[in-house]
């Protein structure tokens, strides 16, 4: 097998194997969908570029996401001097930052169908849980405000509830095999 060929078969098997982790990634960190197609599009252009460097490169992956933060990073200036250009319009002013994971969250969200059955669901939880459930999903207290309210760091909330959106989503697919025999 020639030189070419071998660096396309690796090249393929980068893209399969990062391509959808890493939009997840910058996706995550700049909290917009088209800014982290375009980046995670820069991150495999520079691989291809340096896809001969990248094949003798003990870490691949690392290198792949590195770069990732790095354009990441380049694309927040860049978006930051943008906005810091622009004049705001009459009634307009600094507005607190989005929570940038509220997109994500919002589509991990929109796939649980727990209004059908949420006694069932919410029964199946502990206390702690239906708390915190209640407290976000239910009152629409944002994830700062919970993570005071319970006397903890925001981190460790926003890990719980991507915990409390799995086990959820579990919970609701049980309920919907065992009632609509899926």
């Amino acid at each position: 097998m020639g030189k070419a060929k071998k660096t396309e078969i690796f090249f393929n098997s980068l893209c399969v194997d990062y391509y959808k982790n890493i939009l997840r990634y910058l996706f995550r960190v700049l909290g917009e969908e088209n800014t982290a197609r375009d980046v995670v599009q820069e991150v495999f252009l520079a691989a291809w570029l340096k896809k001969d460097q990248l094949m003798e490169h003990p870490n691949p992956g690392g290198w792949l996401f590195q770069t990732a933060k790095n354009l990441a990073c380049k694309a927040k200036r860049e978006s930051f001097s943008r906005c810091m250009a622009e004049e705001p319009l009459e009634g307009e002013g600094i507005q607190e930052p989005q929570d940038q994971t509220s997109g994500i969250e919002w589509v991990l969200d929109s796939e649980i169908d727990e209004e059908r059955y949420i006694d069932q669901v919410l029964s199946t939880l502990t206390p702690e849980k239906r708390q915190l459930y209640a407290l976000h999903y239910m009152k629409g207290i944002s994830m700062r405000e919970v993570a005071k309210k319970m006397d903890m760091e925001e981190t460790a909330v926003r890990m719980r509830y991507m915990r409390l959106r799995n086990e959820i989503r579990k919970i609701v697919a049980q309920v919907a095999e065992k009632n609509f025999y899926i």
